[in-house]
């Protein structure tokens, strides 16, 4: 009887030994390489007035102000623009992403050019929202994988240029 109950305590702890260092350690390194990886990602962005980068648990977040990806007032990518999200497609797919939420922020003033086809903030931010997943997707990113979003002026504090986002939240 102790010979079995022996056995079963050397086969429980190797059974222990397997699930930590076979399943435990290996997750903790994917982590952890995902999470060196965001922080490499977030180092080569492009310069500029890169408001705020955070790196989450399960995502990294970067705001970049709307300002220098378009043209005032329209959802027409400024050159600046371009160069910035052929930066961020390059980077994306060598970085193997599950997901990309583009979501953009408008400040509280109303829309003074284009008001004929935007004529909300909420539809300017949608168009910008939706012409940065486009070019994205021209880019080589798979679509399946890319989602806009448009919260226009329902989150801004006023008219300020802080107001004036795009959020890249990468999953």
């Amino acid at each position: 009887m102790r010979a079995v109950l022996g056995l079963a305590v050397i086969a429980l702890g190797g059974g222990i030994l397997y699930l930590y260092y076979g399943k435990v350690v290996p997750l903790q390194k994917v982590v952890a390489d995902l999470y060196e990886e965001n922080t490499r990602l977030i180092k080569q962005l492009p310069t500029g007035r890169v408001e705020r980068t955070e790196i989450k648990e399960d995502r990294t977040i970067v705001r970049i102000p709307s300002d220098s990806l378009f043209m005032p007032g329209s959802t027409e990518l400024s050159p600046q623009g371009k160069r910035k999200l052929n930066t961020l497609a390059s980077d994306l797919k060598r970085s193997g992403f599950n997901l990309l939420e583009v979501a953009v922020y408008t400040d509280r003033s109303p829309v003074k050019s284009n008001r004929d086809r935007y004529p909300t903030n909420w539809e300017l931010a949608a168009g910008r929202a939706t012409t940065i997943v486009r070019y994205l997707i021209s880019r080589g990113l798979p679509p399946q994988k890319l989602a806009a979003i448009s919260y226009g002026d329902s989150r801004a504090s006023g008219t300020s240029a802080s107001d004036r986002m795009v959020e890249f939240r990468i999953f």
